[in-house]
């Protein structure tokens, strides 16, 4: 369900210029992710069509009317939360985000959207206890630590950054993206060696990733 919806947050409204925020905005995890009775009623629907049709306002009014109507549904909350953050609707993000966390307060994506919204308005302090959340709630999930290592730097706390992103390699260790992260913040606390290491570790993951994808798929038999 939805998943026009997951290109949307990369592709339609974004330009942050900070590759490693680039990265966190690539990562939110795709609507069809919460899957509850919100879905099958047909304003959901109508978020899907005018999502495809790139009719993004449309679509968050539509998600608008869906949360209204199903103010206890985490999937309503999220999908509203998503274009919201998508269009730059910040406060309504936001506002989205948080219903999502008072319906289950130990669902890290909504402590991942809340955090998103902060670091695409550059307010790093808001939202950097919102990926330590995230780290918490689903240590096992790269995007916590990265984000709040891309946060720890732009407050000048190089030592946590640099911490946050080994450790985002360590539960990662096949992420170009964690790997970028670290030799940027290797290099910005003046271990060059080590920032060297990790951003050949980043390319060569790049390249296997790419020839991975330009790789002929095999054709199905009749």
């Amino acid at each position: 369900m939805l998943p026009v919806l997951a290109a949307v947050m990369v592709t339609s409204t974004f330009a942050a210029k900070d590759p490693s925020i680039e990265r966190l905005l690539g990562k939110l995890p795709a609507p069809e992710k919460f899957i509850d009775p919100a879905i099958n009623d047909p304003l959901a629907k109508q978020v899907e069509a005018a999502a495809k049709a790139q009719k993004f306002g449309v679509a968050l009014d539509a998600s608008r009317r869906l949360a209204g109507r199903y103010p206890k549904s985490l999937g309503a909350q999220m999908i509203h939360g998503m274009l919201a953050l998508a269009l730059r609707r910040y406060p309504e993000a936001s506002g989205a985000y948080r219903k999502a966390t008072s319906l289950q307060p130990d669902f890290a994506a909504a402590y991942l959207g809340l955090a998103v919204t902060e670091a695409a308005q550059a307010r790093f302090r808001a939202a950097l206890p919102h990926f330590q959340k995230v780290t918490r709630l689903a240590p096992q999930a790269e995007i916590g630590w990265t984000g709040a290592s891309a946060c720890a730097e732009r407050l000048g706390r190089l030592k946590e950054s640099v911490q946050y992103a080994r450790q985002a390699t360590v539960v990662a260790p096949s992420s170009a993206g964690a790997w970028y992260q670290l030799a940027r913040e290797e290099g910005l606390s003046g271990n060059h060696p080590a920032s060297a290491k990790a951003l050949a570790r980043a390319r060569q993951l790049d390249k296997t990733t790419r020839r991975s994808s330009e790789r002929p798929r095999p054709k199905k038999k009749n």
